[in-house]
């Protein structure tokens, strides 16, 4: 097993509680200790600029006011190098906006098409930054790296993100050439895509997105951990001919914010020795009730696949538990050793030995039951018409399923899902509602008024 990461710490106790294996550094680090195969520390330079960080903290203004007031600054500056070196303008075009959290996300979101886009159209005398419309017909395009859109979605705007800005399009004489041309009733050039003026992100930014053009990058807000922040920023700044810019802002009602912004400095020259060791609590009981029925079955079916259909690996394996007997028993001696190896506790070992057999007697039992239904054991499949029966369920299915008919396991579709979700469904129409209310209960209305 090889794996591969730049912000971790305490990996050998880490790997140890996931895998329950020892582990070892990959090339081994010989007589540079910042120099490895993968990768090594370079002085800054021309060819290697590297990434700027700028802290902001504007204390005493409203966290909101200081998004729109930077956000805007940052655009306006943009349009300002496009107009003057469009050669090296592009990576500083599209503003990444970095979010803690959906909900800030979704607040800023709203701002850019009002404040910000109301404030770019309309400069103050006095500034010395140039307006600026959006490539949406003069609208701000945003986008959106969130869990609130479909993964087609998100790669359809991944491939959008690398389209760059056109000075022939986007500087403010080209844009005042186009107006007139407009007016003069002259055809106009069409471009096939149009690039992103912002794209707002949340913790999806942090791992597979790798565009080479973005250069600029607003953090809202420290977030939760450092190697989240050195996740996150990196996503700028990864082409030596547009070096990376993010400003970092701060909350100032926020005491730990405050306290990354009073040491700045240390802070980012430090940046890796400030990783923090995540914490891994391996076979705790709300995991074991959770994932120890689709470990046992999996384990189960993957050892058996060379032995072809007469064994538990097809979907109608699920019968032979009992003729099986020996190769489940092993199985569960095993998954027991393996728990001992990664949690270090011989206790925790021997609770998931008795929830493996109590699983394995449950498993039993429901081949039983079913037989005298006259119905067969399969493990999740059960084809129309046919007389079978279940052994595992989805969360959200068993919701919906007589305890009695319910499946004795149950397996979660995702690692992060692992909760039933339901639908809320409300009817104005009283007599549509499932439960109905009693009769004494009291009417909620509103009191009519004069003007009723």
């Amino acid at each position: 097993m090889v794996a591969s990461s730049a912000t971790v710490r305490n990996a050998a106790e880490q790997v140890r509680c996931l895998y329950g294996r020892r582990a070892a550094i990959f090339p081994p680090q010989v007589l540079d200790a910042g120099s490895t195969w993968f990768s090594s520390e370079l002085p800054i330079s021309a060819e290697h600029p590297g990434r700027r960080y700028v802290g902001v903290c504007a204390s005493g203004v409203r966290m909101t006011a200081a998004e729109i007031r930077l956000s805007e600054v940052l655009l306006a500056a943009g349009q300002l190098l496009l107009d003057v070196d469009p050669a090296s303008a592009d990576p500083y075009l599209t503003l990444v906006a970095y979010f803690n959290a959906t909900r800030e996300l979704a607040g800023m979101s709203r701002f850019l098409q009002d404040d910000v886009q109301t404030a770019l159209w309309s400069r103050r005398p006095w500034s010395r930054l140039p307006g600026r419309r959006g490539t949406d017909y003069g609208n701000q395009s945003i986008a959106e790296l969130t869990s609130r859109a479909s993964s087609t979605a998100i790669t359809t705007r991944l491939d959008q993100m690398a389209t760059p800005f056109d000075p022939d399009f986007d500087t403010t004489a080209a844009r005042a050439a186009r107006i007139a041309a407009l007016e003069a009733h002259k055809p106009l050039p069409d471009r096939e895509q149009t690039p992103f003026d912002v794209v707002l992100a949340t913790s999806m930014l942090q791992v597979g997105v790798d565009v080479p053009r973005l250069g600029l990058m607003l953090i809202v807000g420290q977030p939760k951990n450092t190697a989240e922040y050195i996740q996150a920023s990196s996503r700028v700044g990864r082409s030596a001919s547009g070096p990376g810019l993010v400003v970092t802002l701060g909350n100032w009602a926020r005491p730990r914010d405050l306290a990354h912004f009073e040491q700045f400095r240390h802070y980012h020259e430090t940046f890796y020795a400030q990783v923090e060791a995540l914490s891994v609590t391996p076979y705790s009981i709300t995991s074991i009730e959770r994932g120890l029925d689709g470990v046992l079955v999996s384990a189960a079916r993957v050892l058996a696949a060379s032995k072809g259909a007469d064994s538990l690996s097809p979907e109608d394996g699920a019968e032979r538990v009992e003729a099986e007997a020996a190769l489940l028993d092993g199985l569960v001696a095993r998954l027991a050793r393996r728990a001992q190896a990664a949690a270090d506790d011989k206790a925790t070992a021997t609770l998931v030995e008795q929830r493996l057999a109590n699983r394995v007697d449950q498993w039993r039992k429901r081949r039983i039951a079913l037989h005298q239904q006259g119905l067969k054991l399969v493990y999740e499949r059960v084809r129309r018409g046919a007389s079978q029966g279940a052994l595992m369920q989805s969360a959200e299915a068993g919701a919906d399923l007589d305890p009695l008919d319910r499946p004795p396991f149950t397996v979660a579709n995702s690692m992060r899902e692992v909760q039933p979700e339901i639908n809320l469904l409300v009817s104005p129409d009283s007599n549509r509602l499932a439960i109905r209310p009693p009769d004494n209960q009291p009417v909620w209305a509103f009191p009519a008024t004069q003007e009723d």
